[in-house]
This record gives structure tokens, C-alpha cells and sequence, in this order.
């Protein structure tokens, strides 16, 4: 009998809630994920040169080199030099394929956006379902504390009811207990939104880094 009254009020050890920020995560992915990483690049590759890279490009140097000269010029020899510039034809087709590379990465960013932000929405769900238990756990105990007391003092009257609040932090426990599994499941889930760079993100949702990115979380 006693050994049961003392595991109902044994005190829990709490389950902390990590402190992370939704924007810090969802700007961190941004940065990393390997999908928009290579979207980025490829729109790199399209992106239309600069002008000095551009000039580079579709700049010749002419040079000639003519015997007898000229209606102008009595010399013998007459030499010609100059810069010539190049209109490449394709031009407006890059600028269509670059344009087209733009609206591609902006769509998968939109995509990604969108499912990191339900991922995020869950997370807080589940990490909100794991504070509200830990503070019906909290009542629970105390209240199964005072029940001893009072049973201790002699009222056996109460015994009744230390059983029933023994039940509801037994049901308690599981809530606290799949809750937690199903947070840490979800951090896991996040962080490879990140590639290569999971583990930092993960040690982040967890709350054992206090920044990621170069911002405080």
C-alpha cells in the first residue's frame, strides 16, 4: 500500500521546452538547402554577364596589313587595326532561359517555404501539448501530495481519490511520453531540410546550440 501511495507522488523530472525562433530556422534552411543551393547555381549559370564580361566576350581585335598604299597615303605598306563588337544573336533567348531560371527557383523556394512553415506549425503544436500535460502533471502531484498527507493524518476516506489522481497521472505520462517522441521526431524532420548541415540545426531545435547562422536564437 505505502510502496503505491509513494510512486504516485514521486516527484517527475520536467521535460523542458526548447527556445528556438521560426524565423531563425526557416532562414537558415533557406540558406542551406541543397534544392535551392542548386537552383541558385543553375540560375548563376543563366544570369546574363556583366559589362565588362559581356565586352570580354564579344570584343575582336582586327588588324590588316595592305602593299601600295593608299589614295591617302604614299607609303608602301599601310597597316589597319581596331576593335570589333559582336551582337550575338541569342541574346534574347538567354534572357528568356534566365528569366524562366528565376521564376524555377522562386517557385521551389515558395514550395519549400510553405513546407517548412507546416513542419514548423507542428512542432509548436506537439511542443505545446508537451507544456499544457507538464502543467496538469505539476497540479496532479501536488494535489496527490496533499491526499498523503491527509491519509497520513488518518483520513482513509481520501484513498479513493489518491487512486484516481494516480490513474490521471499515469495517463499524463503517456501523453508526456508521445509527445516527446514525436517532438524529437520532428526536429529530425526539420533538420533535413537543411542537408548537409542537419546536426546544426538539430542541435538548435533541441535548445544545445543558442545560435545557428551567425543569429541568437
Amino acid at each position: 500500500m505505502n510502496v503505491r501511495i509513494v510512486f504516485i507522488v514521486a516527484c517527475f523530472l520536467p521535460f523542458p521546452v526548447a527556445a528556438w525562433e521560426d524565423d531563425v530556422v526557416l532562414s537558415f534552411i533557406s540558406q542551406v538547402n541543397p534544392v535551392i543551393h542548386a537552383q541558385r547555381n543553375v540560375s548563376k549559370a543563366y544570369a546574363a554577364p556583366d559589362t565588362v564580361t559581356w565586352a570580354l566576350r564579344n570584343t575582336s581585335v582586327s588588324a590588316r596589313l595592305g602593299y601600295g598604299g593608299t589614295d591617302f597615303r604614299n607609303e608602301p605598306y599601310t597597316a589597319y587595326g581596331g576593335l570589333q563588337f559582336n551582337i550575338p544573336l541569342s541574346s534574347i533567348k538567354e534572357e528568356r532561359e534566365q528569366a524562366l531560371k528565376l521564376a524555377t527557383e522562386a517557385k521551389e523556394m515558395e514550395d519549400l517555404h510553405t513546407r517548412v512553415i507546416m513542419d514548423i506549425a507542428q512542432l509548436r503544436s506537439l511542443e505545446s501539448e508537451l507544456a499544457a500535460s507538464e502543467v496538469k502533471r505539476k497540479f496532479l502531484k501536488e494535489k496527490a501530495a496533499w491526499l498523503k498527507e491527509r491519509i497520513d493524518q488518518g483520513y482513509s476516506s481520501e484513498m479513493d481519490q489518491l487512486w484516481a489522481i494516480g490513474d490521471k497521472l499515469n495517463s499524463e505520462d503517456a501523453i508526456v511520453a508521445r509527445a516527446t517522441v514525436l517532438i524529437n521526431t520532428q526536429c529530425y524532420k526539420l533538420a533535413k531540410y537543411a542537408g548537409g548541415e542537419w546536426q546544426t540545426l538539430l542541435a538548435y531545435l533541441q535548445g544545445k546550440a543558442q545560435n545557428i547562422g551567425g543569429r541568437d536564437g
